[in-house]
């Protein structure tokens, strides 16, 4: 497996991993933006019932709470490198578990940023995308 392909893996597998939402997701309490692919949230213990939502926050990662039910793929297939390194791809910086900005792959970098030294950088390319940084 090349590295990449194993890195992308890795940190999707563990953002998908049952318990992780506590490690990757640190969401302050008044948070009104959950759509992230980092963003964890078990549905089956929502108080509506099971899927169905009142908020994009009640559905897991960027999926979306549309009339009443949460909606569409929670976080990109580990397989597609292509999709950490899109405009469309949402990470939350903020949440990752070195702190805000760290990383270590380009998927823990949100959109068209890449990982460099550790860091998340813009991409020279396009300018760079850190509407999801602070």
């Amino acid at each position: 497996m090349r590295p990449l392909t194993l890195a992308l893996a890795l940190a999707l597998t563990a953002c998908s991993s049952p318990g992780t939402h506590t490690e990757t997701a640190k969401l302050p309490p008044l948070q009104s933006q959950c759509d992230f692919v980092n963003y964890h949230h078990d549905e089956s213990v929502n108080v509506q019932g099971p899927g169905k939502c009142t908020t994009d926050c009640d559905c897991d990662g960027v999926r979306s709470c549309t009339d009443g039910a949460c909606a569409g793929k929670a976080r990109p297939d580990p397989t597609d490198l292509a999709a950490c390194n899109s405009p469309d791809y949402k990470w939350n910086e903020e949440w990752n578990g070195g702190g805000a900005g760290t990383c270590a792959n380009d998927c823990q970098c949100n959109g068209t940023r890449h990982c460099v030294g550790g860091r998340c950088q813009a991409s020279p390319a396009v300018g760079g995308n850190s509407a999801y940084t602070r």
